[in-house]
């Protein structure tokens, strides 16, 4: 197990028939601090994961971009990422990874950038069968394959930020 699933500090998302999940209740509370449930439809527990890893490479795009468009600008990415993350933008996600990119640390990978890139495919397919557009995912797609393609695919997601920084000619 993870060490997050070991320690029972997961977020658990369920989807599909009630008594079934209810059955499985005393495996996801040790695995968990919270099971929630969307749905009926196992592939609603689908969605709403591939959701917010959607919304966690976005985040990590924005401050690279974020980052890259300071330093053109002769301010620090560090210094703005450190402002950022402790104000506005000052939740696990956004911290972590900002403090990952300011100090250039993708090594060892927590959560990898190929497997970013398998997620951001999955939301794109899903997107597609719902008859959803979702632009800001393509272009996630071809950063991450930008990303792999500079040998970047077996760091951390947070590597994602180069992709900016080195179009940006820094």
């Amino acid at each position: 197990l993870s060490a997050p699933a070991a320690a029972g500090a997961l977020n658990i998302v369920a989807a599909g028939d009630a008594a079934a999940i209810e059955r499985a209740g005393p495996l996801l509370d040790a695995m968990g601090t919270k099971t929630w449930r969307f749905g009926t439809e196992p592939h609603q527990a689908n969605a709403v994961k591939l959701a917010g890893n959607f919304m966690l490479v976005s985040a990590i795009e924005a401050m690279g971009e974020a980052a890259a468009f300071a330093e053109g600008h002769g301010v620090p990415a560090a210094d703005l990422l450190t402002m950022l993350t402790g104000t506005l933008f000052a939740s696990p996600v956004y911290k972590g990874y900002g403090a990952s990119i300011s100090a250039s640390r993708y090594e060892p990978p927590g959560f990898g950038l190929r497997l970013g890139a398998k997620d951001i495919g999955l939301v794109l397919r899903a997107a597609e069968a719902a008859n959803v557009p979702m632009p800001f995912a393509g272009v996630l797609r071809d950063n991450l394959i930008d990303a792999i393609a500079h040998g970047d695919g077996d760091k951390d997601l947070a590597a994602l930020a180069t992709v900016a920084t080195r179009r940006s000619g820094r």
